[in-house]
């Protein structure tokens, strides 16, 4: 993948971060709902090889758990945790004013201008910062880029 693509995706994932977040609380949401909670009961059978215990209970949750649906939602929620995941890290690198600058820019969504009055800083000086924000977070995401460039 290019710079200027991998810049691209770097900052549309940024711009959904709160949105991974909610996303995975609705994931949840869903899952519960096609996996209640059940209270497992127990039953002895009789078989060749002895006695087993035996769940249908438990049959019933592993029966759900294997649905295609409960795993595309487990898949999705697991995509959506590792691109928080790596954001988290990734801006834990970044220096204060780097972090203020993505703070303001992707996650409150404030235009260059509104972000430059905020920081008190120039335009000039503002692309700079950016151009350092990005090419940092260029390397540090580059595990997001390969493995979820366009979700």
């Amino acid at each position: 993948m290019n710079k200027k693509k991998a810049i691209k995706v770097i900052e549309t994932h940024l711009r959904n971060y709160k949105s991974y977040k909610a996303a995975i609380f609705n994931l949840q949401k869903q899952l519960d709902s096609i996996l209640p909670n059940l209270t497992a009961s127990y039953e002895y059978k009789a078989g060749s090889a002895g006695f087993k215990i035996w769940s249908s209970t438990e049959q019933a949750v592993l029966d759900r758990l294997e649905s295609a649906t409960a795993l595309q939602i487990h898949e999705q929620m697991r995509n959506y945790k590792m691109i928080i995941s790596s954001i988290d890290k990734a801006l834990n690198a970044l220096g204060e004013h780097e972090q203020l600058y993505v703070e303001l820019r992707y996650f409150k969504g404030f235009s260059v201008e509104k972000v430059a009055r905020e920081m008190n800083f120039s335009l000039p000086s503002l692309f700079r910062l950016r151009r350092r924000v990005l090419d940092r977070l260029t390397i540090s995401l580059a595990n997001v880029n390969i493995v979820f460039g366009d979700l």
